[in-house]
């Protein structure tokens, strides 16, 4: 996982491309799931970046178990939802992503029966949370992203009737 862009493979160990005389060893990341462009070139010992292996199959079968007693995320004030999502999905945690994606969902229900349309952020940081959870989970997993996607709305589904 790199920050909350996604699952990244390292497809290269190199020295910068772009500047030779740097002598520093970088990791050319490409996306595992996403557009093939969004290449990462980053050094080896980057500590600003939140970079983690992903969920070994046990852990993630025991982290999806985990789904439900997973909380929404709650703000005072309506204007720092955004600040919240924000610093939630830094992160970089699948409980996290797992605390947006409920709350938006819930948000969501909510505005529906208000008749009133959702805050075009909770549908942005919903989809960055879902990228990175379903894809982590997909590769943890060995299935299909989709596949991911279809078992988590049946885990979410029953909680919003």
């Amino acid at each position: 996982m790199y920050g909350s862009e996604g699952v990244y493979y390292v497809a290269e160990y190199t020295t910068s491309p772009i500047d030779k005389s740097d002598t520093r060893q970088f990791y050319l990341l490409k996306p595992v799931h996403g557009p093939a462009g969004n290449v990462i070139l980053t050094p080896v010992d980057n500590t600003n970046v939140k970079m983690r292996k992903v969920m070994d199959k046990a852990d993630a079968l025991a982290f999806i178990d985990r789904i439900p007693s997973i909380d929404i995320l709650t703000v005072e004030r309506e204007k720092n939802r955004r600040d919240l999502y924000k610093l939630t999905l830094a992160n970089g945690s699948c409980e996290d992503y797992v605390a947006i994606i409920k709350t938006v969902h819930a948000r969501r229900e909510e505005f529906l029966k208000a008749k009133k349309r959702l805050a075009e952020s909770d549908n942005d940081y919903e989809k960055k949370s879902k990228f990175c959870l379903y894809g982590e989970l997909a590769v943890s997993l060995d299935i299909a992203f989709d596949d991911v996607e279809k078992k988590i709305e049946e885990i979410l589904a029953p909680q919003s009737v």
